[in-house]
């Protein structure tokens, strides 16, 4: 029996070794069956799901840290990271308009799929960006895959709004005794963030999702994890980046709709409520938050340096903010922000709504 480090090792072999044809007509629904047609295992793979500005994900990524050399095809690209026997494989799969999954065989919490998610992430800002998952994303998943097999959560993570503090709970597998379901566990995390959720489906499928709009699939059927979960990522990262598009204003054009956000257990009102918000945006990279009014409502102009986008924040109820943009908009800044700001407050729902009706043209400095 071969270990998991030797699967992986194997699999990267074998997807860098894959050929023009291959990478024009890849499809992450097959990538099961023509492993096993080459007599592979499929390894455990790690998935995030991002929006980006360009259909060519190895544009941006090409020049990330630590590639050494890529290959690109119409349906799949494939970055070589690193040397040596710290060598590894990142792909990229075009998955909607806009939305792509990188995808490696490199633990979630391994140093190299950090360098993925955090140092990856954070060079390709604006033009890439990741995507986080609501409480409604994590039933979504849970309820299509019930379809496949009963549900049971082997482990669950969050993390608790008023104090910051972590929740971790996990149901080990025990004969005779049912675990919760999805639903039954994502229940008790009101006032929660949920962080991540593992999932058994049926007898022999195990995958892992994360509030990040990513997911790992450790073992079982990869198709079905390939149609239900990635295709929910997709239809996820899709839909903000459709809300997210073509914000930006005219000059001297009246703000019309903004993007209003629902928030679970703050309150807005409270001064170290507000001074996380602010430190929120100001920990995103190349983002600067600058006060301007904290009576009798919240307004933080907020100036992205990176893409040259401006956005007006402004908190006029205790449970919901609002984020107007300037005459500057890209749909990464907005994902940027709309993300960090969602997982510092508790995000439960982010929509368009009119523009706040007691805020004059004067007030929003984002206009200018």
């Amino acid at each position: 029996m071969t270990s998991s480090h030797e699967e992986a090792r194997v699999f990267e072999e074998w997807l860098w070794s894959l050929d023009q044809t291959r990478l024009d007509s890849f499809s992450l629904l097959e990538l099961q069956r023509i492993a096993t047609q080459a007599a592979l295992v499929l390894p455990q793979l790690t998935f995030l799901t991002v929006v980006a500005e360009s259909d060519a994900p190895a544009e941006v990524l090409s020049s990330a840290a630590g590639v050494r050399e890529s290959r690109v095809g119409e349906r799949l690209a494939l970055l070589r990271v690193g040397s040596g026997r710290g060598r590894y494989v990142v792909a990229a799969a075009p998955a909607a308009d806009g939305v792509v999954h990188l995808f490696g065989a490199p633990p979630v919490t391994d140093s190299r799929w950090r360098r993925v998610e955090e140092t990856w992430m954070r060079s390709a800002a604006p033009r890439m960006a990741k995507v986080i998952l609501n409480r409604s994303d994590f039933e979504g998943i849970g309820d299509a895959l019930t379809e496949h097999g009963s549900i049971e959560v082997a482990r669950m993570t969050a993390r608790v709004l008023r104090d910051h503090s972590s929740y971790s709970r996990g149901w080990p597998s025990e004969p005779h005794i049912r675990r919760l379901t999805h639903r039954e566990a994502l229940a008790e995390t009101d006032g929660m963030i949920v962080r991540t959720l593992t999932l058994q489906v049926g007898a022999n499928t195990q995958v892992h999702l994360r509030r990040e709009a990513g997911a790992s699939f450790y073992r079982g059927d990869f198709r079905m994890f390939a149609d239900v979960v990635l295709r929910r990522l997709t239809t996820a990262a899709a839909e903000r980046r459709e809300l997210l598009s073509d914000r930006q204003r005219a000059p001297r054009e009246t703000a019309a709709q903004l993007l209003s956000m629902k928030l679970s257990d703050l309150d807005l009102d409270e001064s170290s409520v507000r001074a996380q918000l602010v430190d929120a945006v100001s920990g995103i990279h190349g983002m600067q938050a600058a006060v301007l009014h904290e009576n009798p409502y919240l307004h933080v102009l907020v100036s992205d340096f990176l893409s040259g986008a401006s956005f007006d924040v402004v908190v006029t109820d205790e449970r919901r903010l609002d984020i107007i943009p300037g005459l500057r908009s890209s749909v990464g800044s907005l994902a940027r922000l709309t993300d960090a700001l969602g997982s510092a407050m508790g995000m439960n729902e982010l929509t368009l709504a009119p523009a706040v009706a007691d805020l004059s043209e004067e007030e929003l400095l984002a206009s200018f």
